[in-house]
């Protein structure tokens, strides 16, 4: 039998799967120091203890159009992740997320017989269900950080295990009284998504000189990005500093992704806000089927924040939703949901629970 040079092979494709990688990498090394781990992924998992062997932001791109536009670019890069792992042979291998590249690594691994578990599933219960049939046939266990996928995936005959969300754990690590009057922008972790909120943030910024706001950048993103909206007095810009720093915001805008989540979770009312290019947004809707993209919204079935998506995602409508926020009703009646939002997520610290399953799997 081949030698394994690798306990653990992590495979993910963007900012917050590096960083849940690197939660659960700090809690393997916990219960095992000498474990060897390697991984496709970013700085937060090399910084963990993990062996980075590429970095995700060498092959992460964002929208359907842009990736359909790269299809060479991205083969060429599953064929060497591929290498990676023969020359490694792992015990097993774990993907996260960013299923179009992880799925075609499941089905490579499932021919030589390597184990493979994924931690956060693709979202088949927004689109392209037929990856269901790919879970079932290619993965041995499957993890989940979103309550609603237990029923979704169990009802399609695929075995799954909510572990709770990182996120609890994280937030309550940080947790402080709120002291400030901040308004939030989160504009994205990608450099296509702040392309696109930035210029309708700026002419937020330019509308009301009387507010103070805070920028929450991304440090693996050049800061050349932030520059326009950086040079009006009342804004400020902080980095990697999530739940401290959300502690001065009594509002936020948020672009729609893990980060909606956040904010709820420390009780911050907000709204989500979404832009892409136009041939990605119409691939979208036709591929798309969702009531909401909110997290919040999509967790607790109902709309408690409110969405605006590709042309809604404008000055006026910003402005009239940060209006809303302000009022005392619609603040309390945001923040009687996000109790109810937490109580649905549960209070596991994930990562740690999933460490010690992964790692008895390792022995």
């Amino acid at each position: 039998m081949a030698r394994n040079n690798s306990d653990l092979f992590i495979i993910c494709g963007e900012r917050s799967g590096d960083l849940h990688g690197s939660e659960l990498v700090k809690e393997l090394f916990k219960i095992n120091p000498n474990l060897k781990i390697h991984c496709w992924g970013g700085d937060l998992l090399k910084s963990a203890g993990a062996i980075l062997l590429e970095d995700y932001r060498s092959y992460s791109v964002m929208g359907f159009y842009e990736v359909l536009k790269r299809l060479l670019f991205f083969y060429k890069k599953i064929e060497k992740c591929k290498i990676d792992i023969l020359n490694l042979n792992p015990k097993r291998v774990l993907l996260i997320d960013f299923p179009g590249f992880n799925l075609k690594i499941a089905k490579f691994c499932k021919k030589r017989n390597i184990k493979v578990d994924y931690y956060i599933p693709p979202k088949t219960w927004a689109w392209n269900s037929k990856r269901n049939i790919v879970l079932k046939k290619n993965i041995n266990s499957i993890y989940s950080i979103l309550p609603f996928e237990r029923n979704y995936f169990m009802g399609k005959g695929i075995d799954i295990n909510y572990i709770g969300n990182p996120l609890v754990h994280r937030i309550k690590k940080n947790k402080l009284k709120k002291t400030d009057n901040y308004v939030a922008f989160f504009p994205g972790s990608r450099e296509s998504e702040i392309k696109y909120s930035l210029p309708i943030l700026i002419q937020l910024v330019k509308k009301i000189q009387d507010e103070k706001f805070l920028v929450f950048g991304v440090s693996n993103i050049s800061s050349l990005l932030y520059e326009g909206i950086l040079k009006y007095d009342h804004v400020e810009i902080v980095y990697d500093d999530t739940y401290v720093s959300l502690n001065k915001c009594k509002c936020a805008v948020v672009m729609s992704g893990t980060a909606s989540l956040e904010v709820a979770l420390t009780n911050t009312p907000h709204v989500v806000v979404f832009k892409a290019s136009n041939m990605s947004y119409i691939i979208a809707r036709l591929l798309v089927k969702l009531k909401y993209i909110s997290l919040v919204n999509l967790i607790l079935n109902k709309e408690i924040v409110k969405e605006l998506i590709q042309d809604k995602f404008n000055i006026n409508n910003l402005l009239n939703e940060l209006k809303s926020l302000k009022k005392n009703k619609i603040h309390e009646k945001m923040t009687r949901n996000f109790s109810e939002l937490r109580r649905k997520i549960g209070k596991n610290n994930s990562s740690k629970k999933l460490a010690e399953i992964i790692y008895v799997k390792l022995l």
